[in-house]
């Protein structure tokens, strides 16, 4: 069994041609998809980017490990077990594999970048392609690529090998791709939403990355602005603001892909194409305007919590190569799902769940409810059901749009979103007033799924202080603030004459969720 796991950093899936997208941004993961199958409703269990590859590399929910955000105590991982017992029934998914015969190796600079050494603990071979990670020193793809194909060099041709690749171009702030940006303008039209209105609906929000000012304030270590080579818009004021946004991604995952077709070239002159089983994934997507947010992973929504999730694995989806699949999964139900096919037993301690069944074409329930939780900017889950998104915030940040906390029209408390992703899938419609059966229902399902986590008992043999506590809420209350620092963006608004209503905003939620530091 030879795995190369391709993690892009920010991806989403639906700005790839595989998913349906106009623009020629992906023509070599369309054609692994081609060769694959397809996953439509991939949801990261847990957002952004340190929690999700914790879930990816634990097979559990960030209520069972701990790691909700990226600071504070919602990063610390509490391991299963007790001295020099890993615990068994828990133990990390990349750590199992090697356990049992397969050798596991990963390139990336994300433990160092987030100090997540309980990440590049579970391979045996964990390689970090450049000597610092953060600030301006961000690695590129040109960094990591040479680095996979020296491993490959090595290691191709041996038997039984999972590869973890993983490529953070996607990510803003879209560096070294001057070349990439007039073929993806020339290949389609960007997506035609938002539009003029609700781009001008946009202007009276408050927030980091809204349309009022882009960067916000705080956000960016000294050297970082000097850094890019691709310049964002100051403010989102038009459909030509949008468009830059857009297109900057765009050219960045068209990089990406050619880099991943350096990589299936290096099987293929070392013999091993054929029997190479391909993923492509992401730790969470990137909002173009849902919920006001421009070039960020800042809600619990799905433009930052679907992922793509695109399996081509020889021998396994030949028969239903191309097919796509609508029902949903988790993007930890991965490491499941390759133990599988590796004839190894799953761990009972898991919280995924394989979905092998659907790549080899046989009936798939996948699962009928998606809890997703999100702990940057925000901090917040949400359910996922049918044609239903429901969102809980413990924590608003600094936001206001229509349906948020600090709108002062709002007849609810804010802090609880309803949209019919069929009728409005961009989630410009707060229905929590005007569907109040649906929504007693999905909070109902949320209070019940938060309740059974917290009350199993593996959460009895977690430390007295933190058992039966949500690790999200318990970090809500520090306040979302590692990357913004609402005291300066309120001076911000200030200094560029934004609205009072803005300010007052702002004053409003520092008001009822004070700081704490």
């Amino acid at each position: 069994m030879r795995v190369l796991v391709i993690d892009v950093d920010s991806l989403r899936p639906d700005h790839l041609g595989c998913y349906g997208y106009e623009r020629a941004t992906s023509p070599t993961i369309d054609a692994l998809a081609d060769r694959g199958v397809r996953f439509d409703r991939c949801y990261a269990s847990d957002t952004p980017c340190l929690p999700s590859r914790t879930a990816l590399a634990t097979c559990r929910f960030g209520v069972n490990t701990g790691v909700v955000t990226h600071h504070g105590e919602g990063q610390r991982y509490d391991e299963p077990g007790d001295g020099h017992d890993p615990g068994a029934d828990r133990m990390p998914a990349f750590r199992y594999l090697a356990e049992n015969g397969v050798y596991t190796a990963s390139v990336s600079q994300f433990s160092q970048r987030h100090l997540a050494y309980h990440f590049s603990a579970n391979f045996q071979e964990s390689i970090m392609p450049t000597a610092t990670a953060g600030g301006p020193a961000v690695e590129d793809c040109s960094d990591v690529t040479p680095v996979v194909e020296s491993w490959l060099d090595r290691h191709a041709t041996d038997d039984d090998w999972l590869l973890h690749v993983n490529y953070w171009d996607v990510h803003h702030p879209y560096l070294g791709i001057e070349e990439f940006v007039d073929p993806v303008r020339e290949s389609g039209p960007p997506p035609s939403w938002p539009d003029r209105e609700t781009i001008d609906d946009q202007q009276e929000m408050t927030g980091i990355r809204t349309a009022d000012l882009w960067p916000s304030a705080g956000q960016y270590r000294p050297g970082w602005e000097e850094s890019y080579d691709y310049r964002m818009p100051e403010s989102v004021e038009s459909r030509e603001d949008v468009e830059q946004f857009v297109d900057g991604y765009d050219a960045s995952i068209r990089r990406v892909d050619g880099e991943i077709a350096t990589l299936l070239e290096a099987l293929e002159r070392h013999g091993v194409r054929e029997d190479t089983a391909i993923v492509v994934t992401a730790d969470h997507g990137e909002a173009f305007g849902e919920h006001g947010i421009y070039a960020e992973h800042a809600f619990p929504h799905p433009a930052c919590q679907r992922v793509p999730m695109i399996v081509s694995w020889p021998g396994v989806t030949d028969e239903g190569a191309g097919t796509a699949v609508d029902e949903q999964i988790y993007q930890f139900d991965l490491l499941p799902t390759v133990c599988d096919l590796a004839d190894l037993d799953v761990p009972s301690g898991w919280d995924a769940e394989s979905f092998t069944p659907a790549l080899e074409g046989e009936p798939f329930d996948g699962r009928e409810t998606i809890v997703s939780g999100h702990g940057i900017y925000t901090y917040g889950r949400a359910v996922c059901q049918d044609r239903w998104l429901y969102v809980r915030l413990l924590h608003p940040g600094v936001f206001s749009y229509p349906g948020l906390y600090n709108d002062p029209a709002l007849t609810n408390d804010g802090l609880e979103l309803l949209h019919d992703l069929e009728a409005d899938p961009h989630q410009t419609t707060n229905l929590v007033d005007a569907c109040p059966e649906k929504t007693a229902e999905l909070r109902a399902e949320l209070d019940r799924w938060l309740v059974e986590r917290l009350s199993d008992r593996w959460h009895e043999q977690r430390p007295v202080e933190a058992r039966g506590r949500d690790p999200l809420a318990r970090t809500a209350s520090r306040g979302p603030y590692l990357y913004a620092d609402p005291d300066a963006l309120l001076e911000l608004y200030r200094e560029h004459d934004r609205s009072d209503g803005q300010i007052e905003a702002v004053e409003r939620t520092m008001e009822r969720f004070p700081r704490s530091r």
